[in-house]
């Protein structure tokens, strides 16, 4: 369904929207079938812990309908965070994650992916952030894409996320 990006209404979404996250997500699973490797399944316990601190969770809707949605990860010195990886990024608490963007596949093709990623990144530099990480599955290209389009470098190539192999993208903003 080809639409103006600006048709979308861009909100911050609270702990109350994880249900919704879940139904995108499960949307996506079944659209990937054989390609699995491109997403992580989120738990409610790991998108709930998104709305903690200053993390981010914004939605893209199409009237009252949520059609995408993107994860602004402040993961601090948790485990989560992705500057543990990149040796460039000095002190990691000057780093955020792009943790996940997930587009319902009916709507893919609209630059929702590259306009969450862009919309996020402006609070990441609102709240004083110096580096921006993502990983993506490097098979997919769509993905990629988007984050390469969007000013991120690859950093390397890792196993994360339980055996799952992922670009590191990085972003000096």
């Amino acid at each position: 369904m080809k639409k103006d990006i600006n048709t979308f209404e861009f909100k911050k979404l609270t702990i109350d929207s994880v249900p919704l996250l879940l139904e995108v997500q499960e949307e996506a699973f079944e659209y990937a079938k054989g390609n699995t490797d491109f997403l992580r399944r989120n738990t409610y316990e790991t998108l709930a812990v998104c709305f903690e601190g200053q993390s981010e969770v914004l939605g893209a809707y199409d009237g009252d309908r949520l059609v995408a949605f993107g994860i602004l990860f402040v993961a601090g010195e948790g485990k989560e965070n992705l500057a543990y990886d990149v040796d460039e990024i000095e002190d990691i608490n000057t780093s955020a994650n792009v943790k996940l963007i997930i587009v319902r596949p009916t709507y893919r093709g609209n630059g929702l992916q590259r306009e969450l990623v862009s919309r996020l990144e402006k609070t990441a530099k609102e709240l004083g952030y110096k580096w921006l990480c993502a990983t993506v599955a490097p098979s997919n290209n769509w993905s990629y894409d988007n984050f390469i389009k969007s000013g991120f470098e690859q950093n390397k190539i890792l196993v994360k996320y339980g055996g799952l192999t992922r670009a590191l993208l990085v972003k000096k903003i």
